[in-house]
């Protein structure tokens, strides 16, 4: 798809000898017909080089390849893990967040689900506002980092879609996450 339309463009910027108009000659002394233009398809003087095609850059392409950690399926989505009770987000996760930036400006039609979880240990009411919490904290970072508000919206979930079994420390520290959910849903600008 890509090469129908920079085929087309292309030829318009390069043009054609037949969109061209005569090239007028000036009059030189003893010249009998010094003002009557060249035949079209005399080639150019050496001294004029031709216009340089008009390069086109592809614009952001859906079907361009993704690093493995932004990628996501529904079996292993894209997702960061919290410290147990803290909505901080961690450290070792702003090389994640960029890459999902970057992702969200090669994909202009994509918008971004950030939802919020949390562990089964949090007191009654407490799961509902950490887990809204953290995902508030990872919009915060995106739209620091350049992310339009636009392209995401805001989730929270609590403690009521474990990923891990909360009896067991491995698992709870599972559910204590925010997961990325990238679906279509945005027009690019033109």
């Amino acid at each position: 798809m890509r090469a129908r339309l920079v085929l087309p463009l292309l030829m318009l910027s390069v043009g054609c000898s037949c969109s061209r108009p005569p090239r007028v000659v000036e009059p030189r002394p003893g010249d009998g017909d010094a003002g009557a233009p060249e035949p079209a398809d005399a080639p150019p003087p050496a001294d004029v080089a031709p216009p340089p095609p008009e390069i086109v850059a592809p614009p952001p392409d859906a079907d361009l390849p993704l690093p493995p950690e932004v990628a996501g399926d529904d079996e292993h989505p894209v997702r960061i893990f919290f410290e147990e009770g803290k909505s901080e987000v961690p450290e070792i996760a702003n090389a994640l967040l960029d890459a999902v930036s970057e992702r969200l400006r090669l994909r202009p039609t994509e918008v971004l689900r950030l939802v919020g979880h949390c562990d089964s240990r949090e007191k009654p009411g407490g799961a509902m506002e950490l887990s809204r919490q953290r995902v508030n904290a990872v919009r915060r970072h995106l739209e620091e980092h350049g992310v339009d508000t636009n392209r995401f919206f805001v989730d929270a979930r609590g403690d009521f879609q474990p990923a891990g079994d909360n009896e067991t420390p491995d698992g709870r520290a599972a559910n204590r996450r925010v997961d990325f959910v990238f679906e279509q849903g945005m027009m690019s600008a033109p």
